[in-house]
């Protein structure tokens, strides 16, 4: 536990950090009866709706971009350089905001293992100006990153290198905020949530949720990172290594729990499940919410099995945060 005063230091440490306005908040929360109802019963469920979250078709790269651009920006930087797959949220986002202020923008995209059109991600990222790079692996991405951003520097200009996801120390204090626009929400309506399901992966979301909710609402809330591609204990690492870097920038130590569900993520990253489909259905047909096949369908699958298996019951109240994304069920025409 957090001791007052020092988190009352950190909580201020936090508001000093800059901080652009890009993003369309607070995102609103809203009740699913239907869905709950299509389950027989059980938790009361809630959304809140990150895929409103604005620029790029919204999603969680919104609120972590906030930061890193504005580091961007403070270090003279005049191109911004990221990675990810050819259908990245991550990637669109970033080209997007990059377009909106007027910064040049490399994607060094890694293609799929079996291409099945064009994405409409990757055209997005075309029209708005952004300088595609292929590779043919994940792990050729941050090499290519660092050769473009030396050829720059060489040129007499300044990039600024994105890690994938933007899922930093500082990229993940966009959750430290959401977190902390959600303790307001709860404050206003009176009601706390008892669970927080969403999708985890690179590790930014997970590790801004929990040193959020540490600061500005501790107590029994639990936190359930769904994993869509590497184990839970690979997850784990990763967000207790971001959540070290955010302690030692605001200068307290977090030692929140860190759970992440990793039976979820079927054949693979990026490729549909079976339970993911019944869950991208389900969300549609009872409260015309439209998830994601690669990261929100299977978080919500995670949900309803756990409803279903009676782990979560009558008295609880679930929140599920909707992390964007449904840009992957589109190709570019």
């Amino acid at each position: 536990m957090i001791h007052p005063l020092d988190r009352t230091r950190a909580i201020e440490s936090f508001e000093r950090i800059p901080r652009l306005a890009l993003g369309h908040y607070p995102t609103p929360i809203e009740k699913m009866p239907r869905l709950r109802a299509a389950l027989g019963g059980g938790p009361n469920l809630y959304i809140k709706r990150d895929d409103y979250a604005g620029p790029g078709f919204g999603g969680n790269k919104v609120r972590k971009l906030e930061y890193v651009l504005a580091a961007a920006q403070a270090q003279g930087a005049g191109t911004v350089i990221t990675c990810g797959g050819e259908n990245s949220n991550h990637c669109r986002v970033t080209a997007m905001l990059a377009a909106r202020l007027g910064l040049g923008c490399v994607l060094v995209l890694n293609r799929p293992a079996a291409p099945a059109g064009k994405p409409a991600s990757l055209a997005i990222d075309e029209w708005v100006g952004a300088r595609v790079v292929s590779v043919e692996r994940r792990q050729d991405r941050a090499p290519t990153m660092e050769r473009i951003a030396d050829e720059l520097r060489g040129a007499g200009r300044v990039p600024y290198v994105i890690p994938v996801g933007a899922s930093t120390p500082l990229g993940a204090m966009g959750f430290v905020s959401a977190a902390s626009e959600l303790a307001a929400q709860m404050e206003v309506t009176g009601r706390r949530f008892d669970a927080i399901f969403f999708s985890s992966s690179s590790g930014g979301t997970h590790a801004g949720l929990a040193a959020g909710m540490d600061l500005f609402f501790p107590g029994d809330t639990g936190l359930f990172g769904v994993s869509p591609d590497d184990s839970s204990e690979s997850i784990r690492q990763t967000v207790q290594g971001i959540l070290n870097g955010m302690g030692q920038r605001l200068g307290v130590a977090f030692a929140a729990a860190i759970t992440v569900l990793d039976e979820f993520i079927g054949e693979g990253y990026g490729i549909e499940s079976a339970a993911g489909r019944e869950a991208l259905e389900l969300a549609a047909r009872t409260e015309g919410v439209l998830l994601d096949p690669v990261y929100t369908a299977k978080a919500m699958a995670a949900l309803m099995d756990w409803v279903r298996r009676g782990k979560l019951d009558s008295s609880h109240n679930v929140l599920f945060l909707h992390t964007g994304g449904q840009m992957a069920l589109f190709q570019a025409a």
